[in-house]
């Protein structure tokens, strides 16, 4: 049973917005029309650009054409409810295209849009999902994905990662919440919220000490997705600013409150609740802020669609920003996240793992767990002269988990037992994992003789305290051929109190420093630089060289190449399993790319960009039972990602994806190779978005994927002898040579808003996995029947409303 020691936030937070809320309600007067204002920013000095021309053009053709002031600042008042085509021109400047601008009544829209200077070959910019942004240096699979986009997203469930689902070289399998990249897993990708790392992005991601849940990633993210302004997805060949992760990057940009009018929004689904503000501070005229929190009982979900078995995770997610203008050179931001969990599995859980078959249990582990996750972010940024940039942030991260593990053992009495009659072993398992970092940022950046120089340095304090607590010996039926056993001639493992105990405790300070340097020459930019690291937890110093080059072939082609190295610092749950394993050192990633892009009429857009990637020094598992870890792994990935989108306009967007992949890895230079964990050849996605008005909004995404790799094995009989109860094991005799059959699903989304005074109201229905495919690669044995049990694959509808006023 799990004990919370505070009060829900989300309680507290409730009685005192709720009373704010009414009385905004009551007190603003009532209008029928909305504004936009619009800020033209420099995309490289981040300062206004005079002067731009704007053009908006609603969806029944009506225009109005205007210019900004001075200060890159521009107004349009009186406008009708609706969708927009945004336009904005400068003769120094690429035009912008924002295809998809939403006004609401009585609302203010705020837009800050970033132009870049003009480039050969580039007529005009288009911001929106899935395509280029900003930089033409950033490597041609570069998705750069809007707040609008994120919540059109079908499937989605409210979590901004399940968003992300279809962009290039991504794949999520719809079973958890996070993704894989190029035939890297899970714990792979680099994400940054609002510029600092922040890997505890997901719930239910680190029971320390069960390999399941460790493999699988994470059930649901922290944030939703109208809490994410921008995303920015790049699957490989970034800049020498980001380290410590090799997959992917991932930058989430938090939205910032609206400075002009206050908005409130309530979301009520089958799972929860969520509220949330964003407007004025009330106490600071040039301070906006952004306030949303949530609380999640997925068990009443998993209840009314048939999954009693899986158990009962509870959330809440609090985030709170506030932006402050301090002058015209100066703003200052804080991001505070505080984002608990809990989940239980209890016998009743267990004993509703029979559906399929009576007396069939399928799942008989007990979990008590509860963890504290939180982020507190403190960010000025100064401008500098004419263009230099100077950005400071400050954080602290603390993440405390504790979790016991049990076991049930239904089949030793007679089917339909009461619950309080069945054996249980509970607390065989505890495990405690304490993360706190205190982290350093800062960032520069100014034009040269050459181009644009950027530089940047990292301090970061880590303290770190881990246990394992094995109460007794415990058997497990699903080992590997060279798992420790005292008698070899024994069919399964047994973990010792002896093997897995462990406390580590160690506090380092890690810091790196990087520079990179872009420039320009006729139709070609290119940039150059190098990061180099100091990791006092493996005693390492790593020097990163990275670059790219673009050529702006014409008007509608790009080709763009990136080269460069990248390291992959062991994770703490790995360091902390076993005492030999505090040693382990950085993986080493060398990676090149050529891609290019094409596009037609400014609406169609095809990608194209092969890779290759040498991988050395991984980490490979010895030994499952003493859970010993070296770095005696070598591989290669390589393979192509492409995509064909018809971007966003007059209503539609839509877009089929193919990815193939080949990732092989050995365990040391004389073994064999095999097909990396996470390696699928064959990925396909295909869906859109249709805003068929203004009311009426619907998404789709049909996604395909070969099997991942599976192992081949033995399956041995009444393990435990004559006398006792029946168990079966399953020996690993090979790694990965087999694969588990191929994955689809079809996820679907309708949203339906109607206006009724100041007050917006959306009606909506997300259905995760509509046609009910089961996943195949998620997959149990079970000891009591000798099977491999596949889970059976259930639609998962999201029905609720959202009100907005």
């Amino acid at each position: 049973m799990f004990h919370h020691k505070h009060t829900n936030p989300l309680y507290r937070f409730t009685h005192t917005l709720l009373p704010l809320v009414l009385a905004g309600y009551v007190s603003n007067t009532y209008a029928d029309t909305g504004k936009i204002r619009l800020t033209a920013i420099d995309s490289s000095t981040q300062r206004p650009i005079p002067n731009a021309a704007i053009t908006l053009r609603s969806r029944a053709g009506a225009t109005t054409e205007t210019r900004a002031n001075e200060q890159g600042l521009v107004q349009i008042d009186a406008l009708d409810a609706g969708l927009y085509t945004l336009l904005i021109n400068h003769p120094d400047y690429q035009s912008v295209r924002l295809p998809r601008v939403r006004v609401l009544d009585n609302k203010t829209t705020p837009i800050e849009t970033k132009l870049a200077g003009i480039s050969p070959g580039v007529e005009e910019l288009l911001v929106v999902g899935k395509t280029i942004a900003g930089n033409p240096l950033n490597p041609a699979g570069t998705s750069f994905i809007d707040g609008e986009a994120l919540n059109s997203a079908a499937g989605s469930g409210s979590d901004v990662l399940r968003s992300l689902d279809g962009l290039p070289g991504l794949f999520g399998d719809g079973e958890f919440s996070s993704f894989t990249v190029r035939g890297n897993g899970p714990r792979d990708n680099l994400i940054l919220v609002d510029g600092i790392p922040f890997d505890k992005v997901v719930h239910f991601s680190d029971s320390f000490g069960e390999q399941e849940e460790i493999e699988g990633g994470g059930r649901y993210s922290v944030f939703a997705p109208n809490t994410i302004a921008t995303a920015e997805f790049q699957p490989g060949g970034w800049n020498p600013a980001y380290g410590g992760r090799a997959g992917s990057l991932l930058k989430l940009n938090v939205a910032e409150g609206n400075p002009d009018t206050p908005s409130y929004r309530t979301r009520l689904d089958i799972a929860g609740i969520e509220i949330g503000y964003d407007g004025p501070s009330g106490f600071h005229d040039q301070t906006s802020i952004l306030f949303s929190a949530r609380d999640y009982d997925f068990g009443r979900l998993f209840e009314t669609i048939g999954l009693d078995d899986i158990g009962t995770p509870k959330l809440t997610d609090v985030i709170f920003k506030s932006t402050s203008e301090l002058g015209d050179n100066d703003q200052l931001s804080f991001l505070a996240i505080y984002a608990p969990e809990e989940y239980q599995r209890t016998i009743d859980n267990v004993l509703a793992s029979d559906e399929d078959e009576p007396g069939n249990y399928v799942d008989v582990e007990l979990v008590d767990s509860e963890a504290d996750n939180s982020l507190f972010a403190l960010t000025w940024t100064r401008l500098i002269g004419s263009d230099g940039e100077l950005t400071n942030q400050i954080y602290l991260r603390n993440y405390d988990e504790r979790s016991s593990t049990g076991e049930a053992y239904p089949d030793l009495v007679e089917t339909g037992a009461p619950a309080n009659t069945i054996p249980v072993r509970n607390n065989i398992l505890r495990s405690e994992a304490e993360e706190q970092e205190l982290g350093l940022q800062t960032d520069f950046e100014i034009n040269n003789t050459f181009g644009r120089l950027s530089s940047g340095l990292r301090i970061t304090q880590v303290d770190l305290a881990f246990s394992l607590a094995l109460d007794d010996d415990w058997i497990r039926y699903t080992y590997d051929q060279n798992d420790y056993r005292e008698n070899p001639e024994q069919k399964y493992v047994v973990l010792t109190p002896q093997a897995v105990n462990n406390h580590y405790t160690q506090t380092e300070t890690n810091y790196a420093l990087y520079a990179n340097q872009e420039f320009a020459l006729d139709d070609w930019s290119f940039r150059a630089g190098a990061r180099y690291d100091r990791d006092n937890f493996s005693s390492e110093d790593l020097l990163s060289p990275r670059v790219g080059a673009t050529w702006l072939i014409n008007s509608n082609l790009r080709l763009t190449t990136s080269a460069g190295r990248y390291f992959q610092a062991p994770r703490f749950n790995d360091r902390a399993s076993d005492a030999n394993n505090s040693q382990l050192e950085n993986e080493v990633i060398d990676q090149v790319s050529i891609g290019f892009v094409y596009r037609w009429n400014n609406d169609v857009e095809l990608l194209v960009e092969p890779y290759y990637q040498d991988l050395h020094n991984l980490v490979v598992n010895g030994d499952n039972v003493n859970q010993t870890l070296a770095n005696t792994g070598e591989g290669k990935s390589f393979g192509v990602d492409t995509a064909l989108t018809r971007l966003f306009d007059n209503g539609w967007s839509a877009s089929i994806n193919y990815s193939y992949n080949d990732a092989r890895v050995r365990d040391n230079p004389d073994a064999k190779e095999y097909d990396a964990d996470f390696n699928r050849p064959h990925i396909v996605s295909t869906g859109g978005v249709w805003e068929i008005n203004q009311r009426w909004k619907l998404s789709s995404r049909w996604k395909w994927a070969s099997g991942k790799p599976s192992d081949a094995y033995i399956i041995h009989n009444n393990v435990l002898g004559d006398a006792q109860p029946l168990r079966y094991s399953r020996e690993t005799i090979a790694t990965n040579t087999d694969r588990y059959g191929n994955y689809s699903s079809l996820n679907f989304r309708a949203d339906y808003l109607r206006s009724f005074g100041r007050t917006n109201v959306i009606a909506f229905i997300d259905v995760i996995n509509l046609l009910g495919s089961e996943n195949p690669g998620n997959s149990d044995f079970n000891e009591r029947s000798g099977k491999e049990e596949i889970e059976d694959g259930e639609a998962i509808p999201i029905i609720g409303l959202m009100f907005e006023w």
